[in-house]
């Protein structure tokens, strides 16, 4: 052995009876749940939207609360995610505690999405199409080439499919869907929430708080809000839970009681984990030919921090664009929006079209646009036939034996700029008529019967801007 090796004894192996064989108690597994990628021990709820997911640094932790945002008042999006979360609960076999008025609260799990069966299984996109085998024809060679992806996840939830009447019986005859009503005042709906969540469970609880602070709430003000946000925080830190909580659209942009819209929405995302915005295109449908084929864009307000100094979705997150490596530039590199496909609902990355933010590159001018008049020269080529030329004076001189035929007559083109008058030819200052004693060819004059020629004017500029 050499000299500088530690020299450690052999340990033996334990009896089969003894203490030491048995295993280290290990965290316990939650059913629905996954570890957390940076910290082991800590457990990730799946909201039941992939790309969500991706946002929160892997899935909301056990523990917090999610603060959803709509201040559009002709959609709901922010009921249709906090609807994900509580399907996907009750597709983990999880329970689900519904904090509202009854009836509201009803008419929320009947609109939980489903899994679909499978006869309804089939491609997402609605244009799909192809080679029967699923090979490209033509450019075989880009087979093997990463297709340009706007989003990440997938979910087994679609949005085209409720829950089943019978099923919805039996979760609530098992005790996994609860409701709970409202109490006098924000503090008296806290204390009933508490002793649902006292009830023995064995698994993980989801609750679910739709429009707080709405008409059903009765009379409430921001100050109510926030400190119920941050009770609820108090509630489930000690407990396997988790919980969703939307807002009114009146509430969503500015408090209750009036004042600041920016302070108002940063108050929310401080007493809550996860805070985030789905301004969808019903108050300003300008925007959805802009940002097509997105419903909505996204803004992220506040992310998951617990047992982090950082939050994990600054590391994870492939969506905002710095999970990559050395071509991140930091939290919040690429625009996020959203949008509902014929059975899911994913979060995508936001970008302009090839034209300016139309999705098909554009071929002709868009009609409606007023251009700015600019004058233009007209041009036109008018043909006449070349005059006949004139016969010549004979003289006393001897002529040849037989006279040269006639030349036949030639096309002359000539080239009219706008709206010029036509101008004579120039005379040569003398008749062909009278008799003199002289031979002479037009050719002699620089004027030629032949080529066509086009007389460029340089005084005129603006005669030549097509």
């Amino acid at each position: 052995m050499p000299s500088f090796t530690r020299r450690v004894p052999a340990q033996r192996a334990p009896a089969a009876g003894s203490s030491a064989a048995a295993p280290t108690a290990a965290a316990p597994n939650l059913e629905g749940t996954r570890p957390s990628p940076s910290a082991p021990g800590l457990r990730l709820l799946p909201t039941g939207i992939g790309s969500l997911d991706d946002l929160l640094g892997g899935g909301l932790p056990l523990g917090n609360v999610l603060t959803l945002l709509s201040p559009d008042p002709h959609t709901a999006w922010a009921r249709l995610v906090a609807r994900h979360v509580g399907a996907q609960g009750a597709v983990s076999r999880q329970r689900l505690v519904v904090l509202a008025e009854r009836g509201d609260a009803r008419a929320f799990v009947d609109g939980l999405p489903w899994v679909e069966g499978r006869d309804d299984a089939g491609s997402e996109s609605e244009t799909e199409g192809g080679a029967d085998d699923g090979r490209t024809r033509i450019a075989w060679r880009y087979d093997r080439m990463a297709k340009f992806q706007t989003t990440v996840g997938s979910s087994n939830l679609a949005a085209n499919t409720t829950i089943p009447a019978d099923v919805r019986a039996h979760l609530e005859a098992k005790g996994q869907i609860v409701y709970v009503d409202l109490g006098a005042d924000v503090t008296a709906s806290i204390v009933a929430l508490a002793k649902t969540l006292d009830t023995p469970f064995d698994g993980v609880t989801r609750v679910a708080v739709p429009d707080l602070g709405g008409i059903e709430w009765g009379r409430v003000t921001g100050v109510d809000i926030t400190r119920f946000l941050v009770s609820l925080r108090a509630l489930l830190r000690p407990r396997a839970a988790a919980a969703v909580v939307t807002l009114p659209p009146r509430l969503s942009a500015v408090p209750p009681d009036g004042g600041s819209s920016s302070e108002w929405v940063t108050s929310l995302a401080w007493a809550s984990d996860a805070c985030l915005t789905l301004a969808g295109f019903g108050t300003d449908p300008t925007l959805a030919p802009v940002f097509a084929p997105a419903h909505g864009l996204l803004t992220l307000h506040s992310f998951p921090t617990t047992h982090h100094l950082l939050a994990p979705t600054t590391r994870h997150s492939t969506l905002l664009g710095v999970g990559g490596g050395a071509g991140s530039g930091g939290a919040g590199e690429n625009n996020l929006g959203f949008r509902l496909k014929r059975k899911r609902f994913v979060v995508e990355t936001v970008h302009l079209g090839i034209e300016g933010g139309s999705s098909e590159r554009r071929t002709e001018p868009v009609s409606g646009v007023v251009r700015p008049e600019r004058a233009q020269a007209k041009v036109g080529v008018e043909v006449e036939a070349a005059p006949e030329p004139e016969p010549l004076s004979v003289v006393s001189e001897p002529q040849p034996a037989q006279a040269a035929p006639a030349k036949p007559k030639k096309v002359r083109a000539k080239v009219r700029f706008g709206e010029e008058p036509e101008e004579a030819p120039p005379s040569h200052g003398h008749a062909h008529g009278h008799a003199h004693g002289h031979a002479h060819a037009h050719g002699a004059h620089g004027h030629s019967h032949g080529a066509p020629r086009v007389e460029i004017r340089h005084d005129r500029p603006d005669l030549y801007e097509f």
